[in-house]
């Protein structure tokens, strides 16, 4: 058989329309047929939503085998096997040409380029290692293959991009934004602490907050480990609010992994909690051993205990308690050795707070949750009436915060909480109107749920130090949460459009 030319081989490629594009997860194989393209360098491109499972997988274990196959009768059998390397493509210009290439291929491309909404598709570029031409009746009759090898495809790759793809598959399980409700409880015992006594250990500060985020992350990663079958059942969830970080039944981790550095984390956090008793004292082991208690029976598989499915709101109280009263006084201790009325009272709104982000985010999971018998507070209770649940935990708090300057030594300056207020009103303003619609339609009151959170308690403290340092650190530490509350937001920004894309791009009118 006379070899090909690479030119033969593209303009087979040209010729075909689909592959089967394989991919791997956790060592198991995954299939689906795409559309794609080549250039003259048998180089792929391929698309699919941005956000889409398959994107993340190959963000994350990029190794890609396509087989490409054409010819109804025997004799015109013919196809061709590429292995290579997929990558995101993220450069505008090499964007442009996927998207040339692939619209008079791909109908997804070319709808999405008519709606001028392409920007909703991610393009991955396949670059190749081996290319492996086969005439199958020639195959059958004993001679080879044509094989083209890529080695400077192969060289252009390291170990450093590997591990770089590794741990953004380790930051989804950690679940950042999450992070933010171990990070307020710590700020404001802290800064409490030493609104009242002047005296600050910035050492065991750091180790308290260090603890706080290993506890949360811990605990994020030991749900994910115990809720991986229910998870798999939810494909109503939106990220980064619900749902699971979905690195489990996406592949990109292992079930047993998981759960080994959950337990790892939950064990450093532990220590760190032994250390912190040692050093401030045996009033500690109460709220340490409250808080491992609420993060490992949060949830649990089915048929086992777990607070969600023992009373109604039971799961909630103690997520309510443990990431607003027990972890600011855990960190008021820690630094003064002793509890006070203060820093209790300031944790209320708090609690409250971080209980709307918890209901909030239970909404879009209510279907599937029903289904895998996880009975949150808003599947005993319905959207309607979680829905008046959340508004009257928005107010509580409100109120909480006009009352505490009257009814204890917290001071006046504590009302700087009250600027949050815009994000409330918008989160009951969308949850209110969407409250019973898609998912992906209840991501604003969502995203100012947790903003609202994040500010109020990020006021909180500038509001509790207003009285014991300078004007102009308060200042900047002002300016330094707005900057932080930017951070969030446009994370936040970014996960929406990924997450309402499809909807929108399909949605809008044909130009």
């Amino acid at each position: 058989m006379t070899q090909r030319s690479k030119d033969d081989v593209y303009q087979f490629l040209q010729r075909a329309e689909v592959g089967a594009v394989g991919t791997s997860n956790m060592g198991k194989p995954r299939q689906r047929m795409m559309h794609f393209a080549v250039d003259e360098d048998l180089t792929l491109y391929l698309t699919s939503m941005k956000g889409d499972p398959k994107v993340i997988q190959w963000a994350n274990i990029p190794e890609t085998a396509i087989l490409i196959h054409q010819g109804d009768t025997f004799m015109e059998m013919e196809e061709c096997e590429v292995i290579g390397r997929a990558e995101v493509v993220r450069d505008e210009s090499e964007r442009e040409k996927a998207t040339e290439l692939l619209r008079p291929r791909s109908p997804i491309v070319a709808q999405f380029y008519d709606m001028g909404a392409v920007d909703r598709l991610e393009f991955i570029k396949v670059s190749p290692y081996t290319v492996k031409y086969r005439y199958v009746p020639e195959i059958l009759q004993g001679e080879k293959p044509t094989v083209f090898e890529f080695k400077e495809q192969q060289e252009k790759n390291t170990d450093k991009e590997d591990l770089k793809s590794r741990l953004r598959a380790w930051k989804e399980a950690v679940r950042p934004l999450s992070l933010t409700a171990a990070l307020i409880p710590v700020l404001l015992g802290g800064a409490i602490a030493y609104s009242l006594t002047e005296v600050f250990f910035w050492g065991l500060f750091l180790l308290t907050l260090f603890g706080g985020l290993m506890i949360q992350a811990g605990t994020n990663m030991y749900n994910d480990f115990k809720d991986a079958e229910r998870d798999a059942e939810n494909t109503s969830g939106i990220r980064p609010f619900t749902g699971g970080s979905k690195m489990i039944q996406l592949g990109l981790i292992s079930k047993a992994d998981m759960g080994f550095f959950a337990i790892l984390t939950i064990g450093i956090a532990a220590a760190i909690g032994i250390y912190l008793t040692v050093s401030a004292g045996a009033g500690l082991i109460p709220i340490i051993l409250y808080g491992l208690l609420a993060g490992l029976f949060y949830t649990n598989s089915e048929g086992r205990f777990s607070f969600i499915n023992a009373m109604p709101g039971l799961a909630e109280f103690f997520i309510a308690t443990t990431y607003g009263v027990a972890m600011t006084l855990g960190a008021f201790y820690v630094q003064t050795g002793f509890y006070a009325l203060e820093p209790l009272l300031i944790s209320l709104p708090v609690s409250l707070l971080i209980t709307a982000v918890l209901v909030i985010n239970q909404f879009p999971d209510a279907d599937a949750d029903q289904d895998t018998e996880k009975k949150t507070l808003i599947v005993r209770i319905g959207k309607q009436k979680g829905r008046d649940v959340l508004a009257a935990l928005f107010a509580t708090a409100l109120i909480l915060i006009i009352l505490l300057p009257f009814v204890s030594a917290l001071p006046l300056a504590i009302y700087l909480g009250l600027l949050s207020i815009p994000f409330m009103v918008q989160a009951v303003r969308y949850t209110f109107k969407y409250y019973a619609s898609q998912a992906t339609d209840l991501i604003p009151g969502n995203a100012h749920t947790a903003i609202h959170h994040l500010f109020t308690g990020l006021l909180l403290v500038l509001g509790v130090l207003a009285t014991a340092v300078d004007l102009w650190i308060i200042g900047l530490l002002f300016i330094a949460s707005l900057l932080f509350i930017f951070w969030v937001w446009r994370y936040i920004e970014r996960q929406r459009k990924v997450m309402s894309g499809f909807k929108q791009a399909f949605t809008a009118p044909s130009k």
